[in-house]
C-alpha cells in the first residue's frame, strides 16, 4: 500500500490541526528576538494539537458501556469519568464475572452510578450484546489486544462513538480490520480514540509542536526503550482450563498480547511514528525467553528499524528484574536532538534550545493527567460533533511496526512493511471455548531464532 492509502488525512484534522496550533504554551527557549527561524517538516498529514483545560465541555449526557473491567478497563473507567460531567456508564460486559462486578461495586461506591442487571453481559459474545443496545453513545474498549480490532469494527457498525487501548492489532489481519473500522467510522462521522496517552500529555504535545516546526531539522534516526523489571504474572489456580488460564494471565500469551514488544514498547514506536509522520521499510531484530517463568513471550528484544530517506531507529524492549531501567525516547535530527527524559531539545554540544517548563503547566493547569486528558479529548469532539479517527491511524501504523519487530525476533528474518502488511497472518485460535487445549504445553512454548549451529566436525 502507498502511505496515502494507508494513512489518509481527513478534512476536519486539518481544521482542528490549525484551530490547536494557533497558540504556543508551556515554554522555555531562547529570548524571541534571537531566536532563530525554523523551517517546519513538510508532510501530507497535518499537525493536530488538542486543546483541553481541566475538564470537557458541558454537553448532552454521554452514555456509555465498558467492554473488558480488568485493571486496565478500571483504570480507563475511572479515567472517563474524570474528565468531565455528564457522563454516565451504562452497561458492562467481560468473560468473567469476577472482574464485572469489582469494577461495578467500584461504580456505584466513588461515582454513585448504577448499571442495571439487564445490561450487563458475559462471555466471548458479550461484546456484540453490549454494543446492539440502542442507548449508548460509545464504548470503551479495554480487553486483550487480540481484540480490539474486532470489538471496534463491531461498535463502528453499530453507530457508537469508541475508545479503545492499545494496541489497534497484534498482526496484520488484526490491524487490517482496525483500519477498516476506521474508514467506517470516518464514513458515519463517529470518533475512535485509542489509549495512546502520549498524544495528550503536555509536555510530549509541546514537544512534537516543537519538532515539526522544524527544531531539531530533518528527522534522522532516534531510539525508544521500554526497559523495566518483570512483569506481574497470575499464577494458574485449581479449577482453571487451559484457556482461563490464559485470559487471566493474558500479559504472558503471545496471541492476546502480541508479546510485550507491542504492549508496552509500542507507546515509544508510537511517539516516533507520531512526531516523524513516517513508517518503516524494514525491521531486523533479536529477542528470547531468559528469566521469564510463564506463557510463550520473550523478555528482551532489540530492534533495528529502518525508514524512508536512511532513518534508523534503534527500539528496546525488557522485562528482567537486577538491570537497568529505562522508559523513554531519543529523536535525532541534522539541528539538534530532542528527549523525552527532560523534555528539552539541545543541539550538538549539549546547549538548551528549547525545553518545557512543568513549574508552569502546574499553574496553569489542575488537570494535567493524560489519561484523563484523551478521554477529555474524545468528549469534545462528540459533544462537538467533530470526528476524530487520526491518532488511531497513527496506532495502526505504530503497532504494525511492533508485530514486525516481534516476527523478526522470533524467526530471525528481515521483517518488510510492503510484504508484512498484505499478509494473512492471525494470532486468533480457530475457536474460542473456554475449556482445556490438546497439547496445551507442546504447543505454547517460547520460539527460538534461526537454527541449531552444525555439529563440530
Amino acid at each position: 500500500m502507498k502511505r496515502r492509502e494507508f494513512i489518509t488525512s481527513s478534512t476536519a484534522l486539518g481544521a482542528a490541526g490549525i484551530a490547536g496550533g494557533a497558540g504556543s504554551i508551556l515554554t522555555s527557549c531562547t529570548p524571541k528576538e534571537t531566536k532563530p527561524q525554523y523551517v517546519p517538516l513538510e508532510s501530507d498529514i497535518p499537525v493536530y494539537i488538542p486543546v483541553t483545560g481541566d475538564k470537557a465541555i458541558d454537553g448532552k449526557e454521554v452514555r456509555v458501556g465498558i467492554i473488558g473491567c480488568g485493571s486496565r478497563g478500571s483504570g480507563a473507567t475511572e479515567n472517563l469519568l474524570s474528565a468531565g460531567d455528564n457522563i454516565k456508564i451504562v452497561a458492562m460486559a467481560d468473560i468473567f464475572p469476577d472482574r464485572l462486578e469489582w469494577l461495578r461495586k467500584t461504580i456505584g461506591d466513588k461515582w454513585k452510578q448504577e448499571v442495571s442487571d439487564s445490561k450487563i453481559f458475559y462471555g466471548f459474545d458479550a461484546y456484540q450484546k453490549l454494543a446492539d443496545l440502542n442507548d449508548l453513545d460509545m464504548v470503551l474498549i479495554a480487553t486483550p489486544s487480540i481484540f480490539h480490532a474486532i470489538h471496534t469494527k463491531y461498535a463502528i457498525e453499530k453507530g457508537k462513538h469508541v475508545f479503545c487501548e492499545k494496541a489497534a492489532g497484534i498482526d496484520p489481519t488484526s490491524c487490517r480490520t482496525f483500519l477498516a473500522a476506521i474508514k467506517q467510522a470516518q464514513a458515519k462521522g463517529l470518533c475512535i480514540q485509542t489509549g495512546a496517552q502520549r498524544h495528550h500529555q503536555r509536555s510530549y504535545v509541546e514537544s512534537y509542536r516543537r519538532v515539526r516546526e522544524g527544531m531539531i531539522g530533518r528527522i534522522t534516526g532516534g531510539v525508544v526503550k521500554w526497559n523495566q523489571g518483570a512483569m506481574t504474572t497470575r499464577k494458574r489456580q485449581p479449577g482453571w482450563t487451559d484457556m482461563e488460564y490464559m485470559l487471566r494471565d493474558f500479559f504472558s500469551w503471545n496471541w492476546l498480547c502480541g508479546d510485550h514488544v507491542i504492549d508496552q514498547l509500542v507507546h515509544n514506536l508510537d511517539v516516533f511514528t507520531w512526531f516523524s509522520h513516517l513508517k518503516p521499510i524494514s525491521v531486523v531484530g533479536m529477542g528470547s525467553q531468559l528469566q521469564r517463568r510463564t506463557g510463550d513471550i520473550f523478555d528482551n528484544f532489540a530492534l533495528d528499524i529502518v525508514y524512508p530517506g536512511g532513518v534508523r531507529v534503534n527500539a528496546q524492549a525488557r522485562q528482567i528484574e537486577g538491570c537497568a531501567n529505562d522508559i523513554g525516547e531519543t529523536i535525532i535530527g541534522t539541528k539538534g536532538i530532542w528527549k523525552s527524559y527532560d523534555m528539552s531539545i539541545r543541539d550538538f554540544d549539549g546547549n538548551v534550545i528549547w525545553q518545557y517548563d512543568h513549574e508552569a503547566e502546574k499553574t496553569q493547569f489542575k488537570q494535567r493527567n493524560a489519561y484523563v486528558l484523551e478521554h477529555m479529548d474524545l468528549i469534545n469532539h462528540i459533544r462537538s460533533g467533530e470526528p476524530m479517527t487520526w491518532e488511531a491511524e497513527i496506532l495502526v501504523t505504530s503497532s504494525l511496526t511492533g508485530a514486525m519487530g516481534r516476527e523478526s525476533a522470533y524467526t530471525g528474518a528481515e521483517v518488510k512493511w510492503d510484504e508484512y502488511i498484505v499478509s494473512n497472518q492471525s494470532l486468533m485460535p480457530e475457536n474460542l471455548t473456554m475449556g482445556n487445549i490438546p497439547n496445551f504445553e507442546q504447543i505454547y512454548v517460547p520460539p527460538k531464532m534461526g537454527r541449531l549451529a552444525p555439529e563440530l566436525t
